[in-house]
């Protein structure tokens, strides 16, 4: 498969040692080769064909990472309560590091905390089914906005003549969202001018009069 191409995927992840399932998600489109799932995932993706399925293996250092030792802190009590929390033991916190970690025990006022990926040593093994290629640019379209803004949107309409490519969105999308897309869809697709067309949906409302 190229790089850069569209397509509808399925696929379960789940630790080999003791089978739980970390990640399920069904007919998702991405891009292949733009590291939308996990990299080695995605590195597989790139040597299957549409209408494929395969079982993988991953190992913990293409995976989420090998346990590091020096990334579990001993965190003063008191700094959870600069930030109004509580810390008890299983809770995931942040602290200004924008590290996320888990509470693994508390004694004498300090906290110990794991900040290691969850899954960092583990082996993963993966179920993975690519369905189809995604031709239909509204879908292309759509796929980007989602992944990048973590929203559903539905329908979404686009119209492209040339190089120039105008995108219908709800206002609710973040600029910074839409500059990112607009980024891939030059680079991705080629266009070299995206416009963006606000759409305020009333459908289904009643409407009013003034003297209502």
């Amino acid at each position: 498969m190229e790089k850069n191409t569209f397509v509808e995927i399925s696929f379960k992840g789940k630790v080999k040692e003791t089978g739980n399932v970390f990640d399920s998600v069904d007919n998702i489109i991405i891009v292949a080769g733009r590291k939308m799932v996990l990299p080695a995932l995605d590195d597989i993706i790139l040597t299957m064909n549409v209408g494929e399925k395969r079982n993988v293996e991953i190992q913990p250092s293409e995976a989420f990472g090998i346990r590091d030792d020096k990334l579990i802190k001993l965190i003063p009590v008191s700094e959870f309560k600069r930030h109004n929390m509580t810390p008890y033991p299983g809770m995931y916190v942040n602290i200004d590091n924008n590290m996320t970690g888990r509470v693994l025990t508390i004694n004498s006022g300090r906290a110990t905390v794991d900040f290691n990926h969850p899954l960092a040593g583990k082996v993963v093994e993966y179920e993975v089914e690519v369905k189809r290629k995604v031709d239909a640019m509204d879908e292309k379209i759509r796929a980007l906005l989602e992944f990048y803004s973590r929203t559903k949107l539905g329908n979404l309409k686009t119209n492209a003549a040339g190089d120039v490519i105008e995108i219908q969105v709800p206002p609710t999308i973040n600029p910074l969202v839409k500059k990112h897309v607009a980024d891939e869809v030059h680079s991705i697709l080629g266009f070299k001018e995206v416009r963006y067309v606000e759409v305020f949906n009333y459908k289904g409302e009643e409407t009013k009069g003034e003297n209502a």
